[in-house]
């Protein structure tokens, strides 16, 4: 008997303290993946070894017959270790009536999330790509002239099923691949697909890194103070993005007073935004890392828009919320590739950075998460910045950015910058630096 099978025989069948199971939600995972690393130039090195792991585990609801509920996760782990996971959690059971929701049979969409390479990979059967891809990012960073790289690379193929008691059912099959490097502890980053990255790709897109490093080395004589065009480099955009808007935008936020918006905004379609600024769920594009086929909930995917014209549409809704807010449930996707942001003001990087006679290209913040996302207000410390004039990279300055992110969200100077290789666009906004 399979996992999957064994966790849900398990559940089905089980009693404590005198009471059974009347209804259940279970969404159960198998992973296998191989990773490499590179710590302080070294491949494999105690700190970056090859790793090749097999993890299987998951979470559940369960209502019991006395109409209380418990829920927690679980691991791959023979039957008694089960049966005592469950016997703690129904010893901890609660009474939350709009969390008693196990969604009936419903279609699923058909959406490509596997790719036989990349599961190969997972699996140990091609053993070369992962070194191969570490000796590519070896070579670039000794190319550049970075006296210190740390880079990694790994692949994971998993398999998921989502059970409930009302009748629903759904597996399905995904791989992910990803790679990332650090020079200098300058400048990092990450790219993900579902399928491997050829060669080619690889050294194309750890290139981009490397410019970014290039115009870091050297320390600008002066920084950036007063108001400053800055553009937000993607990794620093889904940052505030995920902080300030996502964050407003989700139903639990929104059912239990803590976003900025009311239900009411919603159902009214409050125009919030610039009128032309629009926020969409897009997780059905084949391959696409932000792409899946239904929830740890049961719930299928599907694409929906939360603001559309500058104006709210729908929050990201569990089934939980969705039963509070009288709508439909509207579940998330986790990547944000997953999500589609468009704006009439779309730039080149080019183009924005030669926007100004100076932009800072900021390339991380510190402090995020002591921000209040309600309110939308931040202040935070840019430690790596580029400074450009007039187009020109000018070398290396930090700052800190005040501003309101909300308020940035409705300026006319308001634009998205494209950055290749990045799906998530780069924001360009007028800052107070101090």
């Amino acid at each position: 008997m399979s996992f999957f099978d064994e966790v849900e025989d398990e559940v089905r069948s089980f009693r404590a303290d005198g009471v059974g199971v009347r209804g259940f939600r279970l969404a159960l995972a198998e992973t296998v993946s191989a990773e490499l690393g590179m710590e302080a130039n070294r491949a494999g090195s105690p700190y970056a070894p090859l790793s090749v792991k097999a993890l299987g585990g998951g979470s559940f609801v369960i209502q019991w017959d006395d109409g209380l509920l418990s829920a927690g996760s679980l691991s791959r782990a023979p039957r008694e270790a089960l049966r005592e996971t469950l016997a703690a959690a129904a010893g901890g059971r609660y009474d939350d009536p709009d969390d008693a929701a196990f969604p009936e049979p419903a279609p699923v969409p058909t959406v490509p999330l596997f790719s036989p390479g990349a599961a190969a990979v997972a699996r140990g059967d091609d053993p070369d790509w992962l070194p191969a891809t570490i000796g590519i990012l070896r070579g670039v960073g000794s190319r550049c002239g970075a006296r210190l790289l740390d880079a990694s690379a790994r692949a994971a193929h998993t398999r998921r099923r989502v059970v409930t008691s009302g009748g629903f059912t759904a597996e399905a099959e995904s791989t992910s691949v990803d790679f990332g490097l650090a020079l200098d502890s300058l400048v990092w980053d990450g790219f993900s697909r579902r399928e491997t990255f050829a060669a080619g790709d690889v050294e194309a897109l750890s290139r981009l890194t490397v410019l970014d490093y290039e115009t870091l080395r050297a320390m600008s004589p002066s920084a950036p103070r007063g108001l400053t065009r800055v553009v937000l480099h993607p990794r620093v955009s889904e940052q505030f993005l995920r902080a300030f808007l996502f964050a407003n935008l989700s139903g639990g936020a929104v059912a239990n007073g803590r976003s900025r918006f009311r239900p009411a905004d919603f159902a009214e379609g409050l125009r919030a935004f610039r009128e032309d600024l629009s926020i969409a769920a897009d997780p059905l594009r084949p391959l696409s890392p932000g792409s899946f086929t239904f929830s740890d909930e049961g719930v299928p995917a599907r694409a929906f828009p939360l603001v559309a014209g500058g104006r709210l549409r729908s929050p990201t809704l569990s089934l939980k919320h969705a039963r509070r807010l009288s709508l439909p449930p509207a579940p998330a996707p986790a990547e944000i590739e997953g999500w589609r942001i468009d704006l009439a003001n779309r730039l080149t990087r080019a183009a924005a950075l030669g926007s100004a006679s100076e932009v800072l290209l900021v390339h991380s913040v510190l402090g995020m998460h002591t921000q209040d996302p309600a309110r939308g207000d931040y202040s935070l410390l840019c430690p790596q910045g580029a400074l450009w004039r007039d187009g020109k990279a000018a070398g290396r300055a930090s700052a800190t950015l005040n501003g309101s992110f909300f308020r940035d969200l409705c300026s006319e100077g308001l634009a998205l910058v494209d950055f290749e290789g990045f799906s998530c666009p780069g924001l360009m906004l007028d800052v107070a630096l101090s």
